[in-house]
């Protein structure tokens, strides 16, 4: 048995919960004692040596056991499934354990009862009902509608300012450890180690044979405990992709490796080509994993590929996300999780514009480790002899983003290397910098423009995006909410304030 069944614990549970008062219906004047204790025993179930009894010989009946039982083991979240209480978070029930826990509890029906309400032949029949596949699930069926039973997925794991671990709930605006309660604390991830307070010298050790040690590499070595302390928090209000780019053997698989061992399942590899452009849709149980994490790595990056801009500005953003699990209904949430991106390669970047640049954070990671310095399982070493003190790092990076020091822009040497990739994948910037002129002045024919857009495309060998991404830029250049705000004029549209530079010389001629 799952749980182990214990009658007169069970009986004094029982008893113990205060019966709801008798309805008129069920307890008149002319009642006698021996009746209304019958009605009690019909609204409460009853424990005995024998076995338990149900208040009624049916599937309702059965699920208010259930709930009296487990009532403070279980949840059920819609869309989701049943989660299980594990001593500091409701973990996701994935074994079906809540089925096993169903059949105890049919099993431990008793046979006769002795209050002579229900005969042996009643109970032997319902029993054998209630044990049958049928039965176990149609107990859990109506369980899990049951004031108390219900847990909003709304609720889970949605305080973004904690951070739950197997010592207990952390504060992540004070560092504080409190003891978890399973009334108030919905959470369903669990980081591998509480934090300690602790020297970390071969974390730090990492950290300058990655960056290097003089006060510009410390500078970066600072902005990356408030990036990765950022990205412990449920906080999405920075709005930033961190990109790992280099070349293999410099240590950046490893500073992720270690995170994701840290922080166990509230972090999460993403899918291949999860962010890059598919010639079809992702699965929506793709996003349905993003619930209550905290970062997503991205790593499988090939030549060639390309960013699915929409996608990366929706992942990024805080706008609810919809998906779903599979066999299950769809369920919305507030997105928690930040994506860290790793390659050797830079996706392209087909239309761009700011609000996908202002998202990127190159980090550019340039020292190769030697072969004759190179340490293997490094970060399973990292974690095993230093976990407990590099979490706590990782958390007084979130303190101190918390406490106000919110500036993600990156030191000179992310600022430089996210510029350069910009410049060298915007082509449509390219191409409004070499052959267009901005004025208040001057106006551009919408067709024509696209027009000089694809030549100019084809003289530079530069790809071509779609008539509607290049409006949507070209909009958003000049400064216009919406295609209704452009010139209309004799049926055609005009961008208002930029015009075509050879127009504006053979002008001036």
């Amino acid at each position: 048995m799952l749980f182990d069944f214990d009658p007169a614990a069970v009986a004094a549970q029982i008893r113990a919960q205060s019966a709801p008062p008798a309805l008129p219906a069920q307890v008149t004047s002319s009642a006698t004692p021996a009746a209304a204790t019958a009605a009690a025993v019909r609204t409460q179930g009853e424990a005995t040596a024998a076995g338990l009894l149900p208040d009624t010989l049916t599937d309702r009946g059965n699920a208010k056991l259930f709930v009296k039982l487990y009532g403070t083991d279980y949840r059920h979240v819609p869309g989701l499934g049943w989660y299980r209480w594990q001593g500091t978070r409701w973990q996701f029930d994935e074994d079906d354990t809540v089925v096993w826990a169903a059949g105890d509890l049919a099993e431990a029906f008793a046979t006769t009862d002795p209050r002579g309400v229900f005969t042996a032949s009643a109970l032997n029949q319902h029993i054998r009902r209630a044990m049958s596949t049928s039965g176990i699930n149609a107990m859990l069926t109506q369980a899990k509608s049951a004031p108390g039973m219900v847990l909003s997925a709304t609720s889970l794991d949605a305080d973004p300012y904690v951070l739950c671990t197997p010592e207990g709930i952390v504060d992540l605006r004070t560092g504080l450890l409190r003891a978890p309660d399973p009334n108030k604390d919905f959470h369903s991830r669990s980081t591998t180690v509480g934090p300690l307070h602790m020297p970390t010298p071969r974390w730090q050790r990492f950290l300058t044979d990655t960056f290097g040690d003089d006060p510009e590499d410390q500078e970066m070595i600072d902005f990356l405990q408030l990036l990765l302390g950022y990205s412990v928090t449920g906080d999405v209000g920075g709005q930033v992709m961190p990109f790992l780019f280099g070349s293999g053997k410099n240590g950046k698989s490893v500073l992720l490796d270690v995170l994701m061992k840290l922080l166990g399942d509230y972090a999460d590899a993403a899918p291949p080509g999860f962010l890059m452009a598919r010639p079809f849709e992702g699965h929506p149980t793709d996003l349905a994993e993003l619930h209550g994490r905290r970062v997503i790595v991205c790593s499988e990056v090939k030549p060639g590929d390309k960013f699915d801009e929409a996608r990366v500005k929706l992942l990024t953003g805080g706008d609810r996300i919809k998906a779903r699990r599979m066999r299950q209904d769809f369920f919305s949430f507030a997105p928690t999780h930040k994506l860290w991106l790793l390659a050797n390669h830079r996706p392209e970047v087909g239309t761009g514009g700011f609000a996908f640049w202002r998202r990127m954070r190159l980090i550019p990671f340039e020292k190769v480790v030697s072969d004759d310095r190179k340490i293997d399982n490094l970060a399973d070493i990292l974690v095993t002899e230093e976990g407990p003190g590099i979490l706590g790092w990782l958390i007084e990076g979130a303190r101190r983003y918390l406490a106000g020091d919110k500036d993600l822009t990156g030191p000179a040497r992310v600022r430089i290397a996210t510029t350069a990739y910009a410049e060298t994948e915007d082509h449509i910037g390219r191409f409004f910098d070499e052959c267009c002129v901005l004025s208040p002045d001057s106006r551009a024919e919408q067709a024509r423009l696209y027009a000089e857009y694809k030549s100019w495309c084809q003289n530079e060998g530069a790809p071509v995006i779609s008539s509607r991404a290049f409006a949507a830029r070209a909009r958003e250049l000049v400064g216009l909410a919406s295609p209704k705000e452009m010139i209309l004029s004799n049926s055609r549209k005009y961008y208002p304030g930029i015009g075509l530079l050879a127009d504006e010389e053979r002008e001036r001629a």
